[in-house]
């Protein structure tokens, strides 16, 4: 289009000699070199952002997908992908994002939000949400305590609804990342995945917890008044009752010649009445422990009776326990019920109603 506007132009003012003919041929090449010139400098411009475009995009920040943490989890990637790039190389997401901590905290934290969809039983597809969780040691207090700035101590992703939440990575070996993080995003956190029994009285099950004491579960809930306590105190320690779900059978139930004798609970501010007793009855080996819980320290229940004097002096919660296992499995399972709201007689009944399914061992 240039080049024709050209001709145009010195056509208008052409004249019939062959000098003047000469000039316009001139003009044109000219003309034509100098346009060609600029459309090669325009190519070329052009040329150099697209390859400008295809180094940012190169650049951009990329954010890490459950997919992507299933990938480096399962190929041993995670763990080399700390040792070899540390903060920095997870830091590289662009939606991991930093928590404020408390300023006496050894730690810093970052976290990531992920989603990854689970199928039901049913067969009903839906996205749960999870927050990967990456803990690491702050200047300042990292070299007190053994560690380099910025090291990375542990990575736990965690379900958001039920807060339930797995160990990825951990720097002190004494502690072991899951080997199953498929199975775990696959979780069912109903209990009638794992078994069905007769729940005392109008009680129902809330939803699962993550931490009910000494396992996971769920507990029960119903018209009941809260009782006094500290702050502190697990709602499991003062609740109606529960169902819990433990993996660690093998540190809890004790066998002797193959059968379940006794349990070794071991816990602050809790203590045992009594003899453990073998419950018979029940579909699974069983034995029945009383157990009491601190509601409050000492210096918590005189914080209390000095904002509310007078205050009649409870200062344990008391419990029924049913713990239930086989000996080839490190699964076993607890039922509680709260004294102050049932009998012996319940307890046993309940544990007597238990019908375990196919998966809870």
């Amino acid at each position: 289009m240039t080049i024709l506007c050209i001709l145009l132009i010195t056509g208008c003012g052409a004249s019939n000699s062959a000098e003047d003919s000469a000039g316009a041929d001139k003009q044109i090449n000219v003309t034509y070199v100098e346009n060609a010139e600029q459309t090669d400098k325009e190519e070329k411009a052009v040329s150099e952002n697209n390859n400008a475009g295809e180094d940012l995009e190169d650049e951009t920040v990329k954010e890490l997908t459950m997919e992507a943490l299933l990938e480096l989890y399962e190929n041993d990637g995670l763990i080399s992908k700390v040792e070899e790039e540390g903060l920095e190389g997870f830091l590289a997401y662009g939606n991991m994002k930093p928590v404020s901590v408390r300023e006496d905290s050894l730690t810093g934290l970052y976290t990531c939000d992920l989603v990854y969809p689970h199928t039901s039983e049913n067969g009903i597809t839906s996205d749960r949400n999870y927050e990967l969780q990456l803990s690491y040691w702050r200047p300042g207090t990292a070299e007190e305590y053994g560690h380099t700035e910025n090291e990375i101590d542990n990575i736990r992703l965690m379900e958001k609804e039920s807060q339930d939440a797995v160990l990825l990575y951990e720097v002190d070996e004494r502690f072991t990342p899951t080997k199953d993080l498929q199975g775990f995003l696959q979780r069912d956190y109903g209990m009638e995945q794992y078994l069905i029994c007769d729940l005392p009285g109008d009680f129902t099950l809330g939803e699962y917890r993550d931490d009910i004491g000494l396992c996971s579960g769920w507990l029960l809930e119903g018209e009941t008044e809260e009782p006094p306590h500290d702050e502190w105190i697990s709602e499991a320690w003062y609740c109606p009752g529960g169902i819990g779900r433990g993996e660690t059978a093998s540190q809890i139930l004790q066998f002797d010649s193959g059968t379940l004798t006794n349990v070794a609970l071991m816990m602050n501010h809790t203590g045992q009445y009594h003899e453990s007793e073998i419950l018979e009855g029940c579909e699974v080996q069983a034995v029945l422990v009383e157990y009491f819980f601190d509601l409050f320290t000492a210096s918590g229940w005189e914080d209390y009776l000095s904002q509310h004097p007078g205050a009649e002096e409870v200062l344990n919660s008391h419990y029924w326990y049913v713990f239930m296992g086989k000996e080839d499995s490190d699964i076993f399972y607890v039922l509680f019920l709260n004294q102050e709201h049932f009998t012996k007689d319940d307890v046993i009944r309940m544990a007597q109603s238990v019908q375990f399914t196919e998966s809870a061992f």
